[in-house]
């Protein structure tokens, strides 16, 4: 990890409605009053989990069990470069109690906080409802592979947009192009991850909804089954 870089882990904490946790940025920090994931820096030594874990634990009173890999987005703001590694659970406990003077609660992706959200953490808020069982809808758009070569810019007719990737190459042009996910081979899976975590949300492609849990420990989004 470069030291030019500051590591960052972020938190998706997901109900079981649904609802995700935000939070809004304590005063004398950066972007004050602005809403977002909640997470904090890495220390020396630490797991992603690990950092998640002890910041939500510090600023809210929240005890996360379990993570697991979602996606790393890498973001420069005028103070620093940080890269930003998002991590989703279903496993925490206790109810959040702000620490530092900020407000927090759980809600919908479709639903505004009371306050402007980072403008990274709101392009992350719709991908929070991305299927975890990949189905084709009229509110999502997946390209073929030969299609994203000759494709430069998103479709923003659809909530979700995405596309077939066998290669880091593209991979890196859906990240470039701010696509939702990327379909993947199985086989390809691990070769696709940078430092053990994908770049965009990612489905297996073949994959059976079964195996659903088994994937997403290894960081994929979720499964497209076989039709």
């Amino acid at each position: 990890m470069s030291d030019n870089i500051v590591e960052v882990a972020v938190g998706v904490l997901i109900r079981e409605d649904g609802r995700m946790l935000l939070s809004s940025r304590p005063e004398g920090k950066p972007y004050a009053g602005y809403w977002e994931f909640p997470g904090g820096k890495l220390e020396k030594g630490e797991t992603v989990h690990q950092a998640l874990a002890r910041e939500l634990n510090e600023e809210l009173g929240l005890a996360v069990s379990y993570s697991t890999p979602w996606f790393v987005k890498e973001h420069r703001y005028p103070h620093a470069h940080v890269r930003l590694h998002f991590r989703r659970s279903h496993d925490f406990a206790g109810t959040p109690v702000p620490k530092e003077g900020q407000q927090c609660g759980f809600y919908a992706a479709d639903e505004r906080t009371p306050g402007l959200m980072l403008p990274v953490d709101q392009v992350i808020v719709n991908r929070v409802e991305l299927p975890e069982v990949f189905e084709e809808s009229d509110n999502l758009l997946t390209l073929t592979r030969e299609a994203l070569a000759a494709t430069v810019v998103r479709d923003r007719r659809y909530r979700w947009v995405g596309a077939r990737a066998e290669t880091m190459d593209e991979v890196l042009k859906c990240v470039a192009m701010d696509y939702d996910f990327v379909i993947v081979p199985p086989e390809k899976f691990e070769s696709l991850l940078l430092n053990g975590e994908p770049r965009l949300p990612m489905y297996v492609d073949g994959a059976a909804a079964a195996d659903l849990e088994t994937w997403q420990a290894k960081g994929a989004h979720g499964v497209k089954p076989l039709i």
